[in-house]
């Protein structure tokens, strides 16, 4: 999954679904360059942010020494001019951002810092024409500005900085198994084109000699820090954050980097400039307890970092979700009342904290829980003030978390109280990005927060803007449904789940788009990476979930498979078998269940000659690959893909118990599509088929693995522990291992099995899940709740076949009404909000196909639930 900073790129081009930085709505202000016919004896050509121009004829080598210059926005239309120039003079082609805004897209705070800074590319022809071109860009360009391009060696004084890399797409698989840019080695193998943020040159390649002066140059250029790093905290385009050690002994401390012209944010300000904004509060504030220390602020390189005393505690984000009473099942009334008294007081530490910043005149502009340290004693300390700035100043923009954007008009302070009304909120309920998907769920979300807290309309902190005292009650208690929130209730909380499905049908339909050659549904940042196909986050998956929820009767259904089909085809085979979700043998999977057999062959053929992977899970790996090859010899024929997957399930054992496999990783991971309980399903799967012995000995030896990777919780629940995470989801958690056991125990018997189960019920129904979707959220968790509630399942009565107990039939209907928190009701159906919340996605692992296909198994599907999920 993308992270935050990721995420957050693919927001910037659709306000409802994650879409490419390259369909940024940026035309009018493209440089003309870019736009109208191309230059006589050219050609030009978009790709995503970035328009390329190549001379008629010219062919590129594969790969070779190109250049990269960076430029500051207000000179980068002089830049383009004066490097398009030389270009043409001498026939090379060349690319660049197509518009200022592509720029600060491309240069901003949470693009990669591997590709962080480049404007334009230009692709020699030759070494010889390299060297030339390199040393007219940097004397006609010297005395410009621009970022470093970190991944690059710099050229002179100019913003001119080269590369050994690849002209054209080559791929190949990295030591995990993944695709990865390539170069071509020169016995003509294709190994990895690092693009990791540091120059570094290919083995075999020899920089020509009018480079070296300039490697000198980078190396005579490297300083020190007096401090010593224990760690990196984050790492960005606009540096790093590193918690370090005085070198005298005093003790440890923040070091924050700023790359000056990089990391640029919304209003176009670097990284230094957000420093030096740090600094001038963190000096105005000095004193206050709230506040780190500032201790030096010093150049290094071309680098400059703020050094600021470090807070010892705990983050307020990360306590919240520590002490956050609604993830057990069976919370109590005290429970909630207790953490209520814990957030009163915490606001209460910050309502104090920004007092005192405001008697001294500042605005701290950036309030939200991850920017909030807890000492032991419990007293607050505000970190991060990039967007602090006087109380009066209304240049500088505030930020905050997702989801409550400042309203516009508010003053300084104003601007800070609404920031903690919101913080608190938050901490109540810590789905605010909702707010962005449906304005209309706002008060629904603050009356959720008064009724599960039990919260008087006088508690909580004023919200600027909409109350002008606390008198104004009536304001506070007008917290009224909206239309989407009432059309959510209707379709959840009746007799049968069938309208809802529909509305979820209607709203996939409503956000195709069979016109686009990179995507058919919207989904996650991730179904970009295949070009839209794949089951887990493209077009693959949400067929598969509408063919089994029955949605599949119409001409455009077979224009969606047409669509796949054609994508496949235009996109070529990419290294790798992948596993049974991010893989061509899942998408064949899925065409020959659709009745396109020919297609399934031909990605069946393309996954034989990749290399197979060395993960072992059933998402990317081995163990998805070979239930995939099971589910293609039922559907094609063929005593093959059984026998592979036979041979692959023996090594899989083998590297559960302990031995070294070549070509496989060992299992870090417990739960059913990552780890182990994945690799005892393949195995049962293939006992059902064999009735071989050692297949049932090796499942359970891969469950009791798996099952000793959970702990207990304090409310009786068993969750997966991983990496200090306490886990109960599909994808990674105890609810996945607990399906596969079931599945176990009808088989054979495992000790504390049916005891594993029962525990396991108990984190299944909880009051809050932050997201809807199949593998990480309430969907999920509630097929898996409805599934341990059947019969055979620990705990439950003698009920008759395809009944759940009463109890358990109870929480199902409940945990289904609740999906109307998260869902929106449009008017061209239902959308469900993907991963992060930030936007509607339609997949299978994170979207509404995985919720339709949920709710299918709840209500209509009476067969095996792991066959369901795993495209059986």
């Amino acid at each position: 999954m993308a992270g935050a900073h990721e995420t957050q790129l693919y927001c910037l081009a659709d306000p409802m679904y994650y879409d490419t930085p390259g369909r940024l709505r940026d035309r009018a202000g493209r440089y003309p360059l870019g736009l109208g016919e191309p230059p006589d004896g050219w050609r030009r050509e978009q790709r995503g942010l970035w328009t390329a121009l190549r001379p008629d004829g010219a062919r590129l080598p594969e790969q070779g020494w190109k250049v990269h210059v960076s430029a500051v926005e207000d000179e980068a239309a002089e830049t383009l001019a004066v490097v398009a120039r030389i270009c043409a003079e001498r026939r090379v082609a060349f690319k660049f951002l197509r518009s200022p805004a592509a720029l600060r897209v491309a240069n901003g705070k949470f693009t990669g810092r591997g590709g962080s800074g480049k404007f334009i590319t230009v692709y020699p022809g030759s070494d010889e024409q390299f060297v030339e071109l390199a040393e007219e860009l940097a004397r006609e360009l010297d005395g410009r500005r621009g970022p470093y391009v970190l991944t690059d060696l710099r050229i002179g004084t100019a913003p001119v900085y080269a590369r050994y890399g690849a002209f054209v797409e080559l791929w190949c698989q990295d030591g995990t198994g993944r695709p990865v840019p390539a170069l071509r080695d020169p016995a003509g193998e294709l190994v990895p084109d690092s693009r990791e943020p540091v120059f570094r040159l290919p083995g075999w390649v020899e920089p020509p000699e009018a480079l070296r002066p300039h490697l000198a140059a980078r190396a005579a250029a490297t300083g020190e820090l007096p401090y010593r790093i224990l760690e990196v905290l984050q790492f960005s385009a606009a540096g790093g954050i590193y918690l370090a050690e005085r070198p005298d002994g005093g003790g440890r401390v923040v070091l924050r980097e700023a790359r000056p012209y990089a990391g640029l944010d919304a209003a176009g300000a670097d990284a230094l400039t957000r420093l030096r904004r740090e600094q001038w509060a963190l000096e105005r504030l000095a004193g206050l307890d709230c506040v780190p220390r500032l201790h030096e602020v010093r150049t290094v390189w071309e680098h400059t970092f703020l050094v600021q005393e470090h807070i010892e505690g705990v983050q307020l984000f990360a306590e919240a979700i520590r002490r956050y009473p609604l993830v057990h099942q069976d919370c109590t009334a005290e429970q909630r009342a207790g953490y209520a008294r814990w957030v009163d007081g915490v606001v209460a530490g910050l309502e104090k904290a920004l007092g005192a910043l405001h008697e001294r005149g500042v605005r701290f502009g950036d309030l939200h829980p991850a920017n909030v340290v807890l000492r032991p004693d419990g007293s607050v300390v505000l970190v991060d003030f990039e967007y602090a700035a006087e109380l009066t100043d209304r240049r500088v923009p505030t930020a905050g978390a997702a989801g409550l954007p400042v309203p516009p008009g508010l003053d300084g302070a104003e601007a800070d109280r609404y920031l903690l009304w919101s913080t608190w909120l938050m901490l109540l309920v810590p789905v605010l990005e909702l707010a962005d998907r449906d304005p209309g769920k706002l008060p629904a979300l603050e009356r959720r927060a008064r009724e599960w807290f039990g919260l008087g309309p006088e508690e909580g902190p004023v919200r600027p803007g909409t109350l002008a005292a606390r008198t104004a009650l009536t304001a506070r208690t007008a917290l009224t449904e909206s239309a989407s929130e009432r059309r959510g209730r209707e379709l959840l909380d009746g007799p049968t789940w069938a309208p809802a499905r529909n509305e979820l049908v209607a709203g996939i339909h409503a956000g195709a788009t069979p016109d686009r050659p990179d995507r058919l549904f919207p989904g996650d940042v991730a179904g970009f990476a295949d070009g839209g196909t794949g089951v887990a986050h493209g077009a693959a998956g949400v067929l598969y979930a509408l063919h089994r929820a029955g949605a599949d009767r119409s001409a455009v259904y077979e224009e969606y498979t047409d669509w796949l089909v054609a994508a496949l085809r235009r996109r070529g085979a990419r290294p790798g078998a992948g596993g049974l979700y991010d893989g061509p043998l899942g998408v064949a999977v899925v065409l020959a269940r659709l009745g396109r057999p020919e297609a399934a062959e031909e990605l069946l053929a393309a996954a034989r000659a990749a290399r197979p992977a060395r993960q072992v899970g059933l998402f990317g790996g081995r163990a998805g690959a070979a239930l995939a090859r099971l589910r293609l010899a039922d559907a094609l024929g063929g005593r093959r893909e059984s026998a592979d997957a036979l041979a692959d399930a023996c090594e899989l054992a083998a590297v559960v118990r302990g031995e070294t496999v070549d070509g496989l990783d060992a299992p870090a991971a417990a739960g059913l599509l990552y780890g182990l309980a994945g690799i005892a399903l393949l195995q049962l799967r293939l006992y059902r088929r064999t009735g071989e012995r050692w297949l049932l000995d090796a499942a359970r030896t891969a469950l009791e693995r798996a099952v000793a990777q959970c702990v207990r919780v304090p409310d009786g629940s068993v969750q997966v522990l991983e990496a200090g995470r306490r886990l109960a989801y599909l994808d990674r958690g105890s609810s996945g291992i607990a399906l596969v056991v079931r599945e176990f125990l009808e088989s054979a018997a495992l000790p504390g099995g049916e005891e594993f189960l029962a525990d396991v019920r108990k984190v299944c129904a909880p009051g809050f899940i932050r997201e809807p979707g199949l593998f990480r959220g309430r969907v999920g968790l509630t097929l898996a709740l409805d599934r341990l509630g059947r019969p055979g399942a620990a705990g439950v009565g003698e009920a008759g076949e395809g009944q759940v107990d009463g109890q358990a039939a109870g929480r199902v209907a409940e945990q289904v009404a609740r999906l109307q928190w998260h869902l929106v009701a449009r008017p061209e159906g239902l959308l469900v909000p993907g991963m992060r919340l930030r936007r509607f996605s339609a997949d299978l692992h994170t979207g509404a196909a995985g919720v339709l296909l949920g709710l299918w198994g709840l209500e209509e599907e009476r067969g095996d639930v792991l066959d369901l999920l795993t495209l059986g």
